[in-house]
Formats: structure tokens, C-alpha cells, sequence
């Protein structure tokens, strides 16, 4: 069973935890471009006539996410939050409930997507209002090619050894209450002069209000294309306290993937300046020919998630390529292999699997999930790279320590791991990790929810060549360019070359230090000698660490990871405060493929100041230090030792520091660094609220692309190179996945019939597309879709966007700009009734009857799924052969050239009648039209008559 968010208590005698009632939810996100800022105010009610000494406060998050604001309060008590080290966190809250006030403290459990907040002195029946604010980057959805808002409500069970904040207090026991009201608005905000083309929800009815925000009049008439705005309509007689399922939002619009850098300056730290880079590459390179394994989950909790497994097994399967080598491992509490090593993908072993598939079920009892992966690398051809794909609901315990080995195997750039989460209550946090770990991506599929295209993807990605050089340069400006600066451009700092050098030179750090003291005799007794101060350098003896001095500019992912086609990848940079003077103009990456070079600039735009993007920026440098690697693992102290030669607990220590440095500094929180809120009853108190105030008042900015004058994204790539920060590249040490936010697409109940087609390309905006990015086509929607046409051209006259922050309740809509969208999910029903085949369907059986090496064969049921009569198709066929004085004999078409002609006729069906659906028969398309050729060659060269297929290529796919 699964746990949901809200405020418990252990009552007096009773081990089982007891929900303070909800009475109302309020939950107001602002999402700019491929972030996100999200407030979640919950109203809860003590029933009890006592006072209660602690409650504890749960809330799911997505990984990654970071929490950045946390006000509580307790009655008529108002209690403000402060980020402090842990330690000092609960020290503070421990002391303030000794002294009978109300205080608050927020941790971070060994679950990165669960935190807890403890209240103590929780008067009798008094009402809590809790609001929480994070931040986070929002994931690219693989199968519409939008991004995709998740607002999480359920605590996924784990299987295994928890922890303190384990079974008991996540799991569901919570009091019936009646909602007084719940409001979850979503405004979403594009740069100006972008459109936003849909949103839509697979989760929830939503109303959609299009041209405006949430805070937009609704006496205002103006219609700004780059604006939208969408709010749940509460369900009727809704006695639920708890919001499930989570809610998400899809949001589709022009230009959403192209590459944009976007600079902010802090409000409040001088000079401070951070620097988001985000990217969904669509270069195309040859495709890898490695060992593709499918470790899959058969524990009890997968039972009702059998058949998504099989689909997404079947479509992974018939979209392999020939002669690459795969195999499957099904793990529960023991794992096993199909074959003991992988074997060729040919005709007779894809039937094999095929039939495995159609067998699996959920009988392997618990989740033993490292043992089958250790057991895949152990079991994996050593002459080929390996590329994991794990299909799993994500219930396990201790995931740190499958984290470590996943980033050990791909730390040498020959293995890589992705990861499918299969079904609702998924762990994002072990489905995000293991994908960052190993250096691969992530995605997810709930039950009845379309996968095909997304599947398709993550094969594509499996099948991209292993590329681990990938490095990211800031050019500055010309007249304020000084040098070009290095990550590892200080003497505390290693780089690939001279950890070579130092293993060639065998000691020749240690060698230099001794000779350098010898170059002075020292006296063995001195009488002139005298003892020294004990008090120098307390702080450092205190502590007992070595001093680490970071990085000029700190980078997030520390090592840039593989860039995989139409998988979004965001980069971040906390630059160098010491140097304001530096405006930087254009970051650059670059990577070598066997292919050739590859190369992206991408215009900066500056936005004024804010908070989101460092908040961003060091929560996800955080994370790295909290795993054990990023920028911390590759430096070096005041004597030069590497940070991988000092003891693991000096390495946890130092990493400890760091990461509540970043969280003091910034306000974030993480395993080390906690909110404290506190009564106001002093001064002091008063100095925390002013401060939290100031906290508060930046988001408003910090929302806004702009605070000048509006600045053109992309500027052009005819910039000339001046010089500027050259940062840490892919390097062997580590990786760090994707971003954060759940990418997933939209439900798709078994009974539903689309008659949609795919909606036309959208012209590319200014960008590169030759290079590594470009905008792809807008594919039909099947669930609860918004879909606006507007006239760009005339759209973009309109005035400057309107702050995003406002009210959360949505505005009456004008009878144009705003108008509203209501739009109901399809109720889903166990067994799909016999309806007419949806095209959905025709491609899946299309590609089901697909054989191996990529043909299809001539038979009335490919016929049928064509939609075409065989026996007029066979007539045009003669009567084209005979305009080319080729002889038909009886029974034509028959033997490979029938094999050819159903090939090429299926194949043009594709293209034609589907072209929006490419990402999902793309790979057997690839197949087909290389195994057509092969055959063409064939008959040429053994002078076949069949040979004249080659010269009417065309006439045949027109009959189509």
C-alpha cells in the first residue's frame, strides 16, 4: 500500500499513526521554459483536546527537486524557516519545544523523493497551515516531445530495510475529512514571442485558460501567446484528503526545444551570478552495435503492471536491429538469464523471446534488484559495450548502494544503465538514480498509458555510440575578456593529463617536497628554540579535515553526461563572484564521435536577478557531493594529497562541509542541511522574518525572463570566439544523468477510439539545425487536449508578459483570449470491448507482423492492416510490370520478390499515412529498407528478373 503526504501522530497506546485531518489544499506552480517553482499550502485541524507534543509533517517529492521555502502556522503562532546545518537545526527545534513554543524542523529521509517536518506544541484543536516551496527542472516527455509537470502525492512502498522514516509513518491511514475547497493552479510562461500550442492533463479535469496567467484581470482582454494558465475542477461530493493520483500537467509549444542559456544575478549575494543551460539534442550519428540486456522486475508488487511490462518488452524487442547480441534477466527474490550469454538477434531467438515475454508474470516473490544487475556485468560479453535497460516499479530500500556499483561499471565509459519505471507509485528516486549513476536517461509509463514512442526512445539512446567527451566553454565578451578560466585551473585541482603524468612519474608530488626540505639543514638542537602556539589553526585542528579550497566556478553535473537524441539535458553554473567584470556572451559544447565533430554554441540571455536557477544550481551540486562525487572528488588540498587518498570518513566529512556550505549559502536543503522555523517572539525573531520576507520578494523576479528590455534568444552562431571559461569535460570519473523531472506521457484507456491525426510540423525558430538541436514535428495528443492555432505573426505585437505571481484562483475568461477548456478523462475499463482498430493499433500489428531481419510477408492479413484489396493491388502490380515489358506469370507475386513488393508496400504506408507517428516505427522502417536493399542487390547481381523491383521503387510505394 502506498503512503500519501500529510501530518501524523503517534496517539498514546496506538503503534499506528494517526492523520490530522485535511481541510484544504492550495498548490500554485509557475513554469518558465524547462523549470519550475511550485508553492503547496495544506490547512490541516488537531481533532484532539490536547495539546499535541509532535506531529510530523511527510510530503513526497520528485528527485532532485529542492526545497526552498518553508512557513508554518500553528494557530495564531506564525513560525518562519531558516536553512541551518542539521545538527544546529534540531538543536534549535529541541530547545524551543523545551521552552513550550511552537517550532518547527525539516529532514531530509534516506529516501531522496521523501522528506519529513516535525511540529512540536501543536495546541489542542488548533489548525495548521503549512506552506512548502521547491523548485525544479522539469523532464522532457519522450512521447508527446513536451515537458511534463508532476505534482507527486504518493509515497511509494519500498521493499527491504528501511529506515526511521520507513513503514510505519509512509504508509496510508488517514482520518476521513471533507475538503472545505482544493485549488491547484499551474501558470506556465514562455519566453515573449513564443507560442504555446497545448496543455493537458492525463491525470485530472483541468480547466485551461490560454493567452493569460492566473494573476492576469479578468476585466483584461490581452492576449499574450506565450502565456497559459490551467486549474483542476474539483471532482463533485469529493470527500478524498489526499490528492491522488499525482497531478501533471503537459505542456506543448514552438520553439520548446531549442537550445537556450539563460544568466541570473542574485538578489542579495554581490556579485553572485548563476547560469542554466538546457538543450534536447536531435543529432544523429551511426548507430552502436553493443550488448543490450533487459533486466526486468517479476517481484509481487509488479502483478498489476504484467501487461505494460510485456508491451514495452514486445515493442523493445521488435525494434532491435540484426545481428546485435541481447539477452533478458527477470529478478523477484533470485534472479536467472533467458540464455546463460546473449545471444545474435535473428529469426529464431526473437521468437524465443517473444514467446519468454508472453509468459512472464509477477512469481519471483521480493525485490533482490542488485544482485541481478551485479549479475548482468558479470555475465556481459567483454568484447562489446553494455547497455543496460532495467524495467521496474522502483520499490527497494538502499539504493545508495546499487548507486555505487551502477557508477563504478560506467565510471570506464563501456557500460551505461537506463531505466523504465513501470506503473504509479514508482521510486523516482531509484528510477532518477540509477539512470544518473549510469551515465544513461530515465522515463516512465503508468497503466494504461501510451509507450511506444517513448520506448523507442530509450532504445535509440541504447543504441547511441558511447561519447564521454563532452565539454562546455563560457566565451565572455571582447572588451571584458580577460583570459580563459578553467575548472581545474588552480593548483588544488587534478585534470585527466596530470593524474598520467603523476603515475608515470611515480611519486613525483612527495619526490619534490623532499627535496625541497633538505635544501636547508635543520639542527637537531636548537637553543634559540621555542615551542609553538597551540591555538594556531584551532579551527582546522578542531575539525581535524584538510583545507579544499572549490572551484572558481562551480559546474553541475561536474562531468558534462551523454548527450542522447530528444532526451532534454540541462547544465548549471555557479560562476566566479570575483570576477563581475566578465559578462559572458555564449556557452559552447563540444564532443568527437567516429562520425566527425560535434559542436553547439548557444547565445546567453541575461534575466535579470532571482534565486531559481542557483537554487537550482546547488541543489544539484549537492546531490553529486551527497553520492560521493562531482567537483569534490577531483580536488586536492593544501598539500596536494588527491581527495581519493584520504579515508572515507575524512571523504564523508568533507563532503558534509561542502554541501552545507552550498545549503547555507543558497537555502537549500539536502542530508545535511535542515529548515528550522521558530516563534517570533524576539528581536532576533523579528531579523528572521525580515529575512524571510527578503527571501520571498525575489521570486517575483526571479519568474520573469527579462527585467530589461526584451533580448532575442539566440543571437546567431556567427559570434567569433574571444575566449572565456573552459569547464570540466565527460571525463572517465563518474557521470550524472539526465534532468530531474519526470518525463511520462498520457493515459490511454483500453476502450478509447482516436480518430486523431498528427498535427503538422511547426517551423523551426531561429536555432542550428545542422548541428546538435532542432524543433521536431507536433504529434497528435490522444487525452484531454488543448490545442491552440495561433497566427504567430500577428500574436507578437502584443505587450510585455505580466508578472507571474499572483493570485491562485483562476480568473473568469474572456469570451476570446482566455477561453476555457473542460475536459474529462475516459474511464478506463479492465477488458477492452472489440472496437474498430485505431491507426495506433494498425502500426503495433504492422510492426508485430514485422519478421526479424525487417521484411514483412505478402498475406492477406498485411493486407488487411493496409487497408488495401489485395487482389486490385496484384492487378496494378501486373499491369506495372507489363508497361516496363516485364512477362507475369501465374501466381505472381510470389517467393522474395512477393516478400520485396509487401516490404516496400509497408514501408510507404508508414511514411504516408503516418508520418506523425515516426518515432514509433522508425526502427522497423530503418530494418526494412536495409534488408530491401540487400535484396535488390541480390537478384542485380544473380541477374534476376525480379531485379526490375529496383526501377519502379517508386510507382510502387504510389500505389499506397
Amino acid at each position: 500500500m502506498a503512503g500519501y503526504c500529510g501530518c501524523l501522530w503517534y496517539h498514546r497506546g496506538n503503534q499506528q499513526p494517526q492523520y490530522l485531518p485535511q481541510v484544504s489544499l492550495t498548490a500554485h506552480a509557475t513554469i518558465l521554459s524547462s523549470a519550475a517553482r511550485t508553492t503547496l499550502t495544506q490547512t490541516f485541524v488537531n481533532p484532539s483536546d490536547r495539546v499535541i507534543g509532535e506531529i510530523s509533517y511527510q510530503f513526497p517529492l520528485y528527485d532532485g527537486v529542492s526545497v526552498v521555502g518553508f512557513k508554518c502556522k500553528v494557530g495564531s503562532r506564525l513560525l518562519h524557516s531558516k536553512v541551518k546545518t542539521k545538527s544546529q537545526a534540531n538543536a534549535d527545534y529541541q530547545n524551543a519545544v523545551a521552552q513550550h513554543q511552537t517550532a518547527a524542523v525539516m529532514d531530509h529521509t534516506s529516501m531522496n523523493d521523501v522528506f519529513v517536518i516535525r511540529l512540536g506544541n501543536v495546541p489542542a484543536r488548533g489548525k495548521i497551515n503549512v506552506d512548502i516551496t521547491f523548485v525544479g527542472e522539469l523532464k522532457q516527455d519522450s512521447q508527446t516531445d513536451g515537458i511534463r509537470y508532476t505534482l507527486p502525492s504518493i509515497i511509494a512502498p519500498r521493499y527491504g530495510t528501511g529506515t526511521s522514516y520507513d513503514s510505519t509513518q509512509l504508509s496510508s491511514f488517514a482520518l476521513p475529512a471533507n475538503l472545505q475547497g482544493m485549488s491547484i493552479t499551474v501558470d506556465v510562461q514562455m519566453e515573449k514571442g513564443l507560442v504555446i500550442r497545448e496543455l493537458e492533463s492525463p491525470s485530472h479535469r483541468v480547466r485551461v485558460s490560454l493567452g493569460r496567467v492566473s494573476s492576469t484581470p479578468a476585466t483584461s482582454s490581452t492576449f499574450e501567446p506565450w502565456q497559459a494558465s490551467a486549474s483542476v475542477i474539483p471532482q463533485q461530493n469529493n470527500t478524498s484528503v489526499v490528492l491522488e493520483p499525482d497531478f501533471v500537467i503537459l505542456i506543448k509549444a514552438d520553439g520548446l526545444d531549442s537550445p537556450c542559456a539563460l544568466l541570473e544575478r542574485h538578489p542579495t549575494i554581490p556579485n553572485q551570478r548563476a547560469l542554466m543551460a538546457t538543450l534536447v539534442p536531435t543529432f544523429s550519428l551511426r548507430a552502436a552495435n553493443p550488448e543490450v540486456v533487459f533486466v526486468i522486475d517479476r517481484s509481487g508488487s509488479m502483478r498489476p503492471k504484467i501487461p505494460t511490462l510485456r508491451s514495452a518488452l514486445q515493442v523493445f524487442l521488435k525494434s532491435l536491429p540484426v545481428g546485435i547480441c541481447f539477452n533478458l534477466c527477470s529478478f523477484g527474490y533470485f534472479y536467472s538469464f533467458m540464455w546463460p550469454t546473449s545471444k545474435v538477434y535473428d529469426a529464431s531467438s526473437l521468437q524465443q523471446a517473444l514467446a519468454f515475454v508472453d509468459t512472464i508474470e509477477a512469481d519471483m516473490g521480493g525485490t533482490e534488484m542488485q544482485g541481478a544487475v551485479m549479475a548482468t556485468v558479470r555475465n556481459r560479453l567483454n568484447f562489446k559495450d553494455l547497455d543496460v535497460l532495467l524495467l521496474t516499479d522502483g520499490e527497494i530500500y538502499n539504493h545508495n548502494r546499487l548507486f555505487d556499483f551502477v557508477r563504478k561499471k560506467a565510471a570506464d565509459n563501456t557500460a551505461r544503465f537506463f531505466s523504465l519505471s513501470i506503473g504509479e507509485a514508482a521510486s523516482h528516486s531509484l528510477i532518477e538514480g540509477i539512470a544518473r549513476a549510469g551515465n544513461g536517461f530515465s522515463q516512465s509509463v503508468t497503466e494504461y498509458e501510451e509507450l511506444d514512442r517513448k520506448v523507442v526512445r530509450m532504445l535509440k539512446g541504447a543504441l547511441t555510440p558511447h561519447i564521454h567527451d563532452f565539454e562546455l566553454e563560457v566565451e565572455y565578451d571582447t572588451e571584458t575578456e580577460r583570459e580563459f578560466d578553467f575548472v581545474s585551473d588552480t593548483e588544488n585541482f587534478t585534470d585527466i593529463e596530470e593524474e598520467g603524468k603523476e603515475k608515470e612519474g611515480d611519486g613525483d608530488v612527495s619526490v619534490k617536497g623532499t627535496t625541497g626540505s633538505l635544501s636547508q639543514r635543520i639542527l637537531l638542537y636548537d637553543e634559540n628554540f621555542q615551542e609553538s602556539d597551540m591555538n594556531v589553526d584551532a579551527e582546522k585542528r578542531a575539525t581535524g579535515l584538510p583545507t579544499i579550497t572549490p572551484p572558481r566556478t562551480i559546474q553541475a553535473p561536474y562531468n558534462i553526461p551523454p548527450l542522447y537524441p530528444f532526451i532534454r539535458t540541462n547544465v548549471f553554473l555557479l560562476m566566479d563572484p570575483h570576477s563581475p567584470e566578465k559578462i559572458p556572451k555564449s556557452l559552447k559544447f563540444t564532443a568527437t564521435s567516429n562520425d566527425g565533430p560535434l559542436e553547439l554554441r548557444i547565445p546567453i540571455c541575461d534575466i535579470g536577478t532571482g534565486e531559481t536557477i542557483h537554487q537550482l544550481a546547488s541543489r544539484k551540486a549537492v546531490i553529486e557531493l551527497e553520492e560521493g562525487h562531482g567537483w569534490l572528488s577531483h580536488a586536492r588540498d593544501e598539500k596536494r594529497n588527491k581527495f581519493k587518498q584520504f579515508h572515507a570518513d575524512t571523504k564523508q566529512k568533507l563532503a558534509e562541509r561542502e554541501c552545507q556550505n552550498l545549503g547555507i549559502k543558497f537555502q537549500v536543503t539536502g542530508k545535511y542541511c535542515s529548515f528550522v522555523a521558530l516563534e517570533e517572539r524576539s528581536s532576533s525573531s523579528s531579523e528572521q522574518q525580515e529575512h524571510a520576507v527578503k527571501r520571498v520578494s525575489p521570486m517575483s523576479q526571479s519568474v520573469r525572463f527579462s527585467s530589461t528590455p526584451a533580448t532575442p534568444r539566440f543571437l546567431g552562431p556567427g559570434s567569433t570566439r574571444t575566449g572565456g571559461v573552459h569547464l570540466r569535460r565527460s571525463s572517465v570519473a563518474g557521470g550524472c544523468g539526465g534532468p530531474q523531472m519526470q518525463a511520462s506521457s498520457r493515459y490511454v484507456g483500453p476502450h478509447y477510439t482516436s480518430n486523431d491525426q498528427a498535427a503538422p510540423s511547426t517551423p523551426m525558430g531561429p536555432g542550428y539545425s545542422s548541428r546538435l538541436c532542432r524543433t521536431t514535428a507536433v504529434p497528435a495528443a490522444r487525452m484531454l487536449r488543448v490545442q491552440a492555432e495561433v497566427a504567430t505573426a500577428s500574436l507578437r505585437e502584443f505587450a510585455a508578459p505580466t508578472p507571474l505571481y499572483g493570485s491562485t484562483a483562476s480568473p473568469a475568461a474572456p469570451m476570446l483570449g482566455g477561453m476555457l477548456y473542460q475536459m474529462t478523462p475516459v474511464e478506463m475499463s479492465p477488458t477492452p470491448p472489440t472496437l474498430t482498430k485505431t491507426p495506433q493499433m494498425r502500426i503495433h500489428e504492422l510492426i508485430r507482423l514485422q519478421t526479424y531481419d525487417g521484411s514483412w510477408m505478402w498475406s492477406n492479413e498485411l493486407f488487411e492492416l493496409l487497408e488495401c484489396n489485395m487482389k486490385s493491388t496484384t492487378n496494378r502490380l501486373a499491369t506495372l510490370y507489363q508497361s516496363v515489358n516485364r512477362r507475369v506469370e501465374k501466381g505472381f507475386p510470389h517467393g522474395d520478390e512477393a516478400t520485396v513488393l509487401a516490404t516496400l508496400l509497408a514501408m510507404a504506408w508508414l511514411c504516408k499515412k503516418h508520418p506523425g507517428s515516426r518515432a514509433v516505427w522508425e526502427f522497423a522502417h530503418i530494418k526494412a529498407s536495409g534488408w530491401v536493399q540487400l535484396e535488390l542487390k541480390k537478384m542485380r547481381s544473380q541477374r534476376s528478373p525480379a531485379a526490375i523491383m529496383a526501377s519502379i521503387q517508386d510507382e510502387v510505394i504510389d500505389m499506397i
